[in-house]
C-alpha cells in the first residue's frame, strides 16, 4: 500500500500584542521597523506569497499613521492577499470584554481590512484564554465558517480539527493548527536552522557576538539588551531532521492530508531565510510536498477533506496541567480589577446611553455624530488587545488603558447629554410655569422601570420653599419624594452666545420614586412646591432595614443576614472580606507555601446609620483589618515559585492596615441589596475577596452571565472534569454569577468585577475577587523570568471602588429575572433638570419597546451604511422566544440582518410593531427604517 503523501502549508505569521513588553510607542516603533521590512521582502519576493498580520487590523492604522507614504503600498499587497489583515480590529481577551464588544471588533476590523482591499475571512483566533461558548454563532453573523485557538483545547481531547458547536448549536470547523499551535514551523525548524537554537535554548553567551546594546544609565538598567547585528547561519545538516521530526509530530495530531506548519512567534518578523528553508525541504520531504502558502487556502482545503470530526460543546475553557497545577492562565481575570471595572462602565455608557440614543435622536431629526461614535468605539477597542485589557504586561499599559477609557466615557457621556438635550428640546413643557422647575428622568432599558432614584435639584433661591414634592407633570399625579441633603449653592449656566453666568440656589439632593419610565423613553416630573417630603423610614430594629422584599439585619462583625420574605429563606453571614497572599503574577493566582488567611471576622467594625427615608436607607460599615505588607521568598527560588511549581514562600511578618468602608443601601420595592466598597491599598502580594456563604450545599451548578449567554458551570469537580484536581480554580463572569437550587438562589451582580469562584463545600460561597497585587514577572524569554520590582502598579495601591448587588430570589435565575436586576445595576436611570418649553413631543414617552422580559438588548446604532437603525438582542436562556418590538413610529421596512449587517431575510411589520423569532441561546439582529 503505497504511503500517504501530505502537503506542508507554510504559514508566515506573528503575533503582534500592542503593547505588552514595552510601552504602545516603543511597540510602534518595532511594529514600523517590522512592517518596513516585511514590505520589502514582499515587493522583492513575488513567491513569499502572503503574511498572516496576526489577525488583526490596527496595525495597519498604527503603522500608517507613521508610514502615510506607503499606503498605495500597502493597500496593493492586502488586496492582493499578501498581507493578511483582519477579520479582528485587535486581537480581544474574550472573557474580558461583553458580547457587543466583540461583534463591533470584527465589524471595525471588516470595515479597516476592507478600505484597504480585503477581508482575512478565517477565524485565527491566538488569543483569549479560552473560547466564549457564543463564539461560533459570532463568528457565523459574519460569513466565517472556520476558527483556529488554542487556549481552553486540547490535543488529549480531540485531533487537530474538531466541530465547535457554540450555545445556540451552530457549528463551525475548528483547528489546533498544529501539534504547537502558532509557532511548530518558527521552534522546531527556522530556529534552530537559522539562529542555532533549540527549543529550550534560551542561554545568551556573550561570547556569540550579535552587538549587544544595552542603555545602562540607572533608569535603564532593567531594559533589554538588544542585538543590532545578530548572526546568521544555515545549518544545512539540522535542516533535514528538524522537517522529519516536525512532519511525523504533525502526522499525528492532523485529520487530513494537510499540515499546517506555522512560522511566526511573538513579534516575529517576516524573513527571507523562511523561502531558503522551504527550496531545501522540498527535495527533502518528498513525496510530501511543501509550499509557502495562506491561511485561508490552508483552510479551505482542511474544510474540504475533514471527515467525521468530533463535536466540542458549549465554551472551550479546558485547562492544563502545568507544574501540578491545572490552570488556563485565566487569572488574567483579576489583574488590574481597577482598569476593568473602567473598561465596563465604558461600555455601558457608549453602548447602551450615547449610541442608541443618539439613534433615535436621529429619527427625530438630529444629526447622528458617526465620527465620534466611531472614535470612541475605536479608542474602546485598542483596550481590548489581549494583553491589553488583561493587563498582563508593563505598567505604562495601566496607564495608557485608563487614559484611554476616560476618553471614551468622556466621548460617549457628551454624545448621550447631547442626545438628551435634543430631546428635551422637543418635549413640550409649554403649560408649565416659566418658574417651575421640571425634572426628566430618562430610561435605557428597553422595558417600563419603577425604582428610587437619586437626584440633585438647584433650586432658584427665590422659588425655594421649606417642603415640596414632585408630580407627574402629564397627569399631574404626586410621586413620593425623601430629601437627603440641602445646601446654598451658586450654579453656573452657560451658552457659547453669551458670557456665563452664576444663578443663586439651593441644591437639594432627593431620591425619587420613579414609578413606570417608559421603555427607552422618558417621564416628566415637576416640582410642586406646595407639597411636601414623604416621611417614615426602613429601619426596623438595630442595624435592621426592611422593604417589601428584603430584610436585612447587620452583625457586629459586619457580616448581612438577609431574608427573602417571599420564600423565608435565610442567608446569613454574608459580606465579608478574606485577605490571602499572592505569589503569581498576571496569568496565575499562586498561593504562597506557607499562607495566611485574613479575615474581617473579629477585626475592629464601625456600623454608622447615614440616612433612614420611607424611599431609602443606607448604612455604613468600616472593616479594620490588618494585613501582611508582602510577601518573604523565605529562601526559596522565586523562578520556580513563579512557575507554580513550589515554593518556600510566606506573608511578612511586618502588617498595613486596610480600612474598608461598604454602603450598604436598601430601596423601596427594590428585590436586591446595594453595596458600594471603598478601600486604600498599602500592601503588596496579596488578594482581596468579598464573600458570600449563600449556604445551598444542594446547588451543584452555578449560573454566569457570559458573551451573549448565561453558562452553566460545575461547582463541585469529579474525576470526569477537566478541573478536577483543580487548586483554587477561579473563572470568568461578565455581570453576575448565581447559586441556586432551582427553588432559591442568590445572585451577585456587579457593575465591572471578572473573576469569581463557588466553593465546593456546604457553604458554597460565591468569592469575588475585588483586587489581586502581584509583582511584574514577564515571560520575555519561555521558561524564564524578567522580573520588574520597579513597577508598582501590578500592586494596585490606592484607593479602589466597587459597586455590587447582592440579589435572594425564588426559583431559578431566568425566572427570578437576573439579568434584568443586572441591567438596572449597569444602565441606571438618567435625571435631567429643566424648565418650561414647547416642542412637539408628548411629557410621557417610549421610543422602543423589547418583550418579553428574557430576551436582552445589545445595540441600537444606526445601520454601516446610514440606511436606517440596528437593533441587536439576543435569548441567554434555554427556550425559544417570539420577540416584539413595538416603536414610536411606524415601522416601514424590516429585515433580518447578520452581525455583518448582510440581509438575510425581509421582515413584515405591522404598524409600530415588529415581532420575530428569537430560538434559546440565539443572538439576532434586525435592521429597521421607520416612516
Amino acid at each position: 500500500m503505497p504511503k500517504k503523501t501530505h502537503e506542508i502549508h507554510v504559514i508566515s505569521n506573528t503575533h503582534w500584542d500592542r503593547e505588552w513588553l514595552c510601552n504602545f510607542q516603543e511597540t510602534r516603533m518595532m511594529l514600523a521597523e517590522f512592517l518596513d521590512g516585511l514590505l520589502d521582502i514582499l515587493d522583492k519576493h513575488p513567491e513569499y506569497r502572503s503574511f498572516l498580520l496576526d489577525s488583526q487590523a490596527v496595525p495597519i492604522e498604527d503603522y500608517l499613521e507613521i508610514r502615510p507614504e506607503r499606503t498605495d503600498e500597502v493597500k496593493s499587497q492586502v488586496a492582493a492577499g499578501h498581507l493578511l489583515v483582519g477579520p479582528w480590529y485587535t486581537c480581544p481577551e474574550a472573557f474580558n470584554v461583553n458580547g457587543e464588544s466583540l461583534v463591533r471588533n470584527l465589524l471595525y476590523g471588516h470595515r479597516v481590512a476592507g478600505a484597504l482591499g480585503n477581508v482575512m475571512k478565517v477565524g485565527h483566533t491566538p488569543f483569549s484564554y479560552g473560547q466564549n461558548s457564543q463564539m461560533p454563532q459570532i463568528y457565523a453573523g459574519f460569513g466565517i465558517d472556520t476558527m483556529l485557538f488554542y487556549h481552553g483545547v486540547s490535543h488529549d481531547e480531540v485531533p487537530n480539527e474538531f466541530l465547535f458547536e457554540g450555545a445556540d448549536g451552530t457549528r463551525i470547523l475548528a483547528s489546533q493548527m498544529s501539534s504547537m499551535a502558532r509557532y511548530n514551523f518558527y521552534h522546531l525548524v527556522y530556529r534552530p536552522v537559522v539562529c542555532g537554537g533549540g527549543l529550550y535554548d534560551r542561554e545568551y553567551d556573550w561570547s556569540k557576538g550579535g552587538l549587544p546594546f544595552h542603555l545602562c544609565d540607572t533608569d535603564s538598567a532593567l531594559s533589554q539588551h538588544l542585538l543590532l547585528d545578530p548572526p546568521r547561519h544555515f545549518y544545512r545538516k539540522e535542516l533535514e531532521r528538524c522537517l522529519r521530526e516536525l512532519r511525523d509530530a504533525e502526522t499525528e495530531v492532523a485529520t487530513t492530508k494537510f499540515l499546517a506548519f506555522m512560522m511566526g512567534h511573538d513579534s516575529s518578523i517576516g524573513d527571507e531565510a523562511e523561502l531558503k528553508i522551504i527550496k531545501e525541504a522540498e527535495e527533502i520531504l518528498a513525496p510530501d510536498t511543501i509550499s509557502h502558502s495562506t491561511l485561508p487556502d490552508l483552510m479551505a482545503k482542511v474544510k474540504k477533506a475533514a471527515k467525521n470530526l468530533t463535536v466540542l460543546k458549549g465554551e472551550r475553557r479546558t485547562p492544563k496541567l502545568m507544574n501540578g497545577r491545572v490552570h488556563l492562565y485565566s487569572d488574567v481575570l483579576s489583574s488590574r480589577t481597577r482598569m476593568k471595572r473602567l473598561n465596563a462602565l465604558a461600555e455601558h455608557v457608549l453602548q447602551r446611553w450615547a449610541e442608541p440614543y443618539a439613534a433615535l435622536a436621529s429619527c427625530l431629526g438630529a444629526a447622528y455624530p458617526a465620527s465620534f461614535l466611531d472614535l470612541a468605539w475605536k479608542t474602546l477597542l485598542k483596550c481590548h488587545a489581549h494583553d491589553s485589557i488583561a493587563g498582563s504586561g508593563v505598567d505604562d499599559i495601566e496607564r495608557d488603558v485608563t487614559d484611554r477609557l476616560r476618553q471614551v466615557s468622556n466621548i460617549a457621556g457628551g454624545l448621550r447629554r447631547r442626545s438628551l438635550e435634543y430631546i428635551q428640546s422637543r418635549i413640550d413643557n409649554a403649560d408649565v410655569g416659566k418658574d417651575d422647575v421640571v425634572l426628566t428622568v430618562f430610561n435605557a432599558s428597553p422595558h417600563s422601570r419603577s425604582e428610587v432614584i437619586t437626584a440633585v435639584l438647584d433650586i432658584p433661591k427665590d422659588l425655594a420653599s421649606q417642603e415640596f414634592a414632585l408630580v407627574r407633570a402629564d397627569n399631574g399625579r404626586p410621586a413620593a419624594v425623601q430629601v437627603a441633603t440641602r445646601r446654598p449653592h451658586h450654579a453656573v449656566v452657560n451658552h457659547p452666545g453669551d458670557a456665563t453666568a452664576m444663578m443663586d440656589c439651593e441644591q437639594v439632593t432627593i431620591h425619587l420614586d420613579a414609578h413606570q419610565i417608559p421603555p427607552m423613553g422618558y417621564a416628566t416630573y415637576r416640582v410642586d412646591r406646595e407639597g411636601l417630603f414623604t416621611r417614615g423610614g426602613l429601619v426596623c430594629g438595630r442595624n435592621t432595614m426592611e422593604n417589601e422584599n428584603l430584610r436585612v439585619r447587620i452583625a457586629g462583625d459586619g457580616t448581612l443576614t438577609i431574608k427573602h420574605k417571599r420564600t423565608g429563606q435565610v442567608f446569613e453571614g454574608l459580606h465579608y472580606f478574606e485577605d490571602s497572599g499572592e505569589a503569581g503574577h498576571a496569568w496565575m493566582h499562586i498561593e504562597p507555601a506557607i499562607d495566611e488567611i485574613v479575615t474581617s471576622h473579629g477585626c475592629p467594625v464601625t456600623i454608622a446609620l447615614e440616612e433612614n427615608g420611607p424611599l431609602l436607607a443606607r448604612y455604613r460599615i468600616e472593616y479594620k483589618m490588618t494585613v501582611p505588607a508582602g510577601l518573604d521568598e523565605n529562601g526559596g527560588d522565586p523562578w520556580q515559585r513563579l512557575d507554580g511549581a513550589g515554593s518556600a514562600s510566606r506573608r511578612t511578618a511586618e502588617t498595613r492596615p486596610l480600612t474598608i468602608t461598604s454602603y450598604i443601601t436598601l430601596r423601596k420595592g427594590a428585590r436586591g441589596l446595594e453595596v458600594l466598597t471603598r478601600f486604600d491599598n498599602t500592601a503588596d502580594n496579596h488578594r482581596l475577596r468579598v464573600m458570600f456563604p449563600t449556604g445551598l450545599a444542594s446547588a451543584k451548578h452555578c449560573h454566569v452571565e457570559s458573551a451573549f449567554d448565561v453558562v452553566e458551570r460545575e461547582i463541585e469537580f469529579g474525576p470526569d472534569s477537566p478541573w478536577y484536581g483543580g487548586v483554587n480554580a477561579t473563572f470568568p463572569m461578565q455581570r453576575f454569577v448565581d447559586v441556586g437550587d432551582a427553588i432559591t438562589g442568590l445572585a451577585v451582580i456587579n457593575d465591572g468585577l471578572r473573576e469569581y469562584q463557588v466553593t465546593a463545600d456546604a457553604e458554597r460561597t460565591i468569592a469575588l475577587t475585588l483586587m489581586r497585587a502581584y509583582e511584574v514577572s514577564l515571560t520575555t524569554v519561555s521558561w524564564r523570568w524578567e522580573p520588574h520590582p520597579e513597577m508598582r502598579l501590578s500592586q494596585s495601591p490606592g484607593a479602589h471602588e466597587f459597586r455590587y448587588l447582592i440579589y435572594p430570589h425564588a426559583g431559578t435565575w431566568d425566572q427570578a429575572e437576573v439579568q434584568c436586576e443586572a441591567e438596572h445595576l449597569a444602565v441606571p436611570m438618567q435625571p435631567a433638570q429643566t424648565g418650561a418649553h414647547g416642542g412637539d413631543l408628548p411629557k410621557r414617552q417610549s421610543f422602543l419597546e423589547l418583550s418579553p422580559g428574557a430576551l436582552v438588548l445589545s445595540a441600537i446604532k444606526q445601520a454601516e451604511d446610514g440606511n436606517g437603525i440596528i437593533v441587536r438582542v439576543f435569548n441567554p436562556t434555554n427556550r425559544a422566544a417570539q420577540g416584539q418590538l413595538k416603536l414610536f413610529r411606524a415601522i416601514d421596512a424590516a429585515a433580518l440582518v447578520s452581525m455583518e449587517e448582510e440581509e438575510i431575510t425581509p421582515l413584515q411589520a405591522r404598524g409600530k410593531s415588529l415581532r420575530f423569532d428569537v430560538g434559546k441561546k440565539k443572538v439576532v439582529t434586525l435592521r429597521l427604517t421607520l416612516k
